[in-house]
């Protein structure tokens, strides 16, 4: 559990000190630094939801697989923020961040249904997911796919430059 100063035990939002970061002030590092703010505040609303689940097997699989993908997402941000100016390692990173979410949305389903959280827990995480989701669209938009290094996987690669068939 959490300190007397903290007794929920919740992740703090990191004061994103930019250590002499000469670019902190890039729409990428801007938007990247609300995304992760507002992943914090769905990390902490989820734990919280777990904290009411019950200890049966069905209660206990929906904590583990909610803390996951919620604890995956500022990772994921932090992650991608570390190499923002390489184009299909943010996409990468991107598509982790919105699978999680996406599993997250749906986890909270089973909360609801299968294991009887009131409606209006669920929903305020469904309304910062919804922002989550806003801010992420915005994040996105700074990404520079001029600059990128080669995907041999060709995953984020332009379609046009696809190797032909031999």
């Amino acid at each position: 559990m959490g300190s007397t100063d903290n007794p929920g035990g919740f992740v703090d939002r990191e004061d994103w000190d930019d250590d002499g970061d000469e670019d902190f002030w890039k729409p990428i590092k801007v938007a990247g630094r609300e995304l992760y703010n507002k992943s914090i505040d769905i990390l902490n609303l989820s734990s919280g939801i777990c904290d009411l689940l019950d200890d049966a097997e069905d209660g206990k699989l929906t904590q583990q697989l909610m803390m996951e993908n919620a604890i995956r997402i500022p990772a994921k941000i932090r992650g991608a923020m570390a190499v923002d100016d390489i184009y299909s390692l943010v996409m990468e990173n991107a598509v982790i961040i919105k699978v999680n979410v996406s599993e997250l949305k749906a986890q909270l389903w089973a909360c609801e249904q299968l294991n009887g959280i009131e409606k209006k827990y669920v929903d305020v995480l469904k309304e910062e997911i919804e922002i989550f989701k806003s801010l992420f669209i915005n994040w996105v938009k700074c990404f520079d796919r001029g600059n990128d290094l080669p995907d041999d996987w060709w995953l984020f690669n332009n379609p046009d430059t696809l190797p032909g068939e031999e």
